[in-house]
């Protein structure tokens, strides 16, 4: 295990270095997730691991490598590879090591985890020790800002997996349910104006307090938030700033497409609805074989392994319809995307013994 973590440390350094942001504004040039790519080519290549590219968009592409046991339980475990933007950070990617954290862009979102991962099934493969599962490791593209990437990785995969795994900063304890997000933008057409949008959001508060009646035992209520943005004189040259901006923070039973086709419906023949953004809401079986296991070795780790809820999507918005999903990983998403992002060594070192004892013993103790 040594040399497991060891090895993590320092490619969740080498990661960091190397900008990776999928957001404006950015210091990545050419493709974002180009030189993640490099890294887990090269340690493929070095440890003779099988691995491919996926063209997810333009010289975008999910990496993904096999670790092969024909008749096991097919298990993905998923990280992105993009990154937030570095806006407002003083030294992004430094990958500094102080008070046991290493600082930096993407240090817990989701580079940690994505070399938490990799460095444990590298280190297990090393050591001679054979896995219990046929296991995948994909690196996705995109996650940030469509997830087109675990989109992508769905669409190819029709027939499924027994259990997928998203790894992000959970603080070690694994999260079953989630929320979706379903977020729009409404114009006026040219003959209409403000007028208009003001009549229209009206009309969407009977949707608004539909949605914020609907609640979840474990993520709360659902939130519905309607934003009137308006250029003010009417003119032509005014109705290009006049739109209304929906944000619907959705519960795993809502259909992100039911609420566009509500909304379209209703705004008819005065206004144009573009779609920005949409994603499934998340609550998993609990008592699911796979996702038992895994709370099993978190358990034996002596990490909290109660299913929790969070208030933020994942990848598996995109991949839940191909199978059971579960979201965990090192580090506290209370500290993605902030300017002083960072991951505690502590909870590198606890992600690669959970991995490693999954991966190993079936999830028995």
């Amino acid at each position: 295990m040594c040399d497991i973590f060891d090895n993590t440390i320092n490619l969740t350094k080498e990661l960091i270095a190397i900008p990776s942001e999928s957001s404006e504004p950015t210091a990545t040039t050419g493709p974002c997730e180009a030189g993640i790519v490099k890294v887990l080519e090269r340690l493929c290549y070095t440890n003779n691991i099988a691995w491919e590219l996926q063209e997810v968009l333009p010289e975008r592409f999910n990496f993904i490598a096999s670790f092969p046991k024909p008749g096991a339980p097919k298990i993905i475990f998923l990280a992105h590879m993009d990154t937030v933007s570095a806006r407002g950070m003083r030294r992004p990617f430094l990958a500094e090591v102080r008070d046991n954290k290493i600082w930096g862009r993407g240090a817990c979102d989701d580079k940690g985890p994505l070399a938490a991962l990799f460095s444990t099934l590298i280190g297990l493969r090393k050591q001679g020790v054979s896995l219990d599962y046929d296991v995948t490791l994909v690196g996705s593209v995109d996650e940030e800002c469509g997830m087109t990437g675990s989109a992508r990785l769905a669409s190819a995969n029709p027939a499924g997996w027994d259990l997928c795994v998203a790894l992000e900063p959970s603080g070690l304890q694994p999260i079953s349910t989630h929320i979706g997000v379903y977020r729009c933008r409404i114009l006026p057409h040219r003959a209409s104006g403000a007028e208009t949008l003001i009549q229209i959001k009206e009309e969407l508060g009977q949707l608004k307090a539909a949605i914020d009646q609907q609640a979840h035992p474990k993520l709360g209520k659902a939130v519905m938030t309607i934003t009137l943005i308006a250029g003010g004189n009417g003119r032509p040259a005014d109705l290009e700033k006049d739109r209304i901006l929906i944000d619907i923070r959705l519960l795993p039973n809502h259909q992100p497409a039911k609420i566009h086709a509500y909304i379209e419906q209703l705004v008819g023949g005065r206004g144009r609805v573009v779609p920005l953004f949409a994603a499934f809401g998340l609550d998993s079986d609990p008592d699911d074989r796979l996702i038992q296991a895994f709370q099993a070795s978190i358990r034996a780790q002596n990490f909290p392994d109660k299913l929790i809820g969070v208030p933020f999507p994942s990848d598996c918005s995109r991949l839940k319809k191909r199978g059971t999903c579960l979201v965990w990983g090192p580090g506290n998403y209370k500290a993605a995307h902030k300017p002083d992002e960072f991951i505690e060594i502590g909870q590198l070192a606890g992600a690669c013994r959970v991995l490693s004892h999954f991966l190993t013993s079936a999830g028995k103790d």
